[in-house]
């Protein structure tokens, strides 16, 4: 029995726990609310079986995380505004960079800013990105290096691999750029309001997208 506490949460199809509620669901994969979101429409892409970074999760599987992850991100684009997407891609369990937790899951998140530039100056001067996407962070998981990914714009991915990445280094970059500078921690600072916001408006948008198709109205 697997003891990743987030896929027991999965398995339950019945959590307590809000965050851990699918908002939707593909064959392979669910879209979460993130707790300890610091901004409204984050959402966590997660596989529904255990993997501990998209890097390990098999080529097979990457169209459908694609088409998931278009779905999910024009969604929150008529919701929040324009997304970007990132991933702390440990190499093993318990690495710093993994951020407490060691089940793959992709953060898809509305700003403006750009992401690369705001997370510069958590990252060593050794640190460069080169062009990827999710067969790069493949790549990367069979050489056993820690990574970080970042899709900005959606569909324009880009990897940095190092052995030496600090804890969630995107989590801290975002929260400075909003002025809430000690606030980047998800274990110390929840946000459940606004992840209940999240939860709301997503959960109206569907409503209101599952009447339009039942009245014939056009996306």
């Amino acid at each position: 029995m697997s003891t990743c506490k987030l896929c027991i949460e999965l398995e339950s199809h019945a959590s307590v726990k809000v965050w851990n509620q699918p908002l939707f669901e593909s064959p392979n994969f669910v879209a979460l609310p993130s707790l300890g979101a610091l901004v409204e429409g984050w959402l966590l892409l997660v596989p529904k079986r255990h993997f501990l970074s998209f890097g390990a999760i098999p080529s097979s599987m990457h169209a459908e995380i694609n088409e998931f992850k278009g779905f999910l991100c024009s969604m929150l684009g008529q919701c929040f505004g324009t997304v970007a997407s990132f991933e702390h891609g440990p190499s093993m369990a318990s690495r710093t960079v993994g951020c407490g937790v060691d089940h793959a899951h992709l953060h898809l998140v509305p700003f403006q800013f750009d992401l690369a530039v705001e997370v510069s100056p958590f990252l060593l001067k050794s640190v460069t990105w080169k062009s990827a996407g999710i067969e790069g962070c493949k790549d990367a998981y069979s050489r056993g290096e820690d990574y970080l990914y970042l899709e900005q714009p959606i569909g324009l991915g880009r990897i940095a691999t190092h052995d030496e990445f600090g804890s969630q280094l995107f989590r801290k970059a975002i929260a400075t750029r909003l002025g809430m500078h000690d606030q980047y921690n998800w274990h110390e600072y929840q946000h459940l309001p606004t992840v209940m916001a999240t939860i709301e408006k997503v959960r109206t948008w569907s409503l209101t997208a599952a009447s339009d198709s039942r009245s014939g109205v056009a996306a």
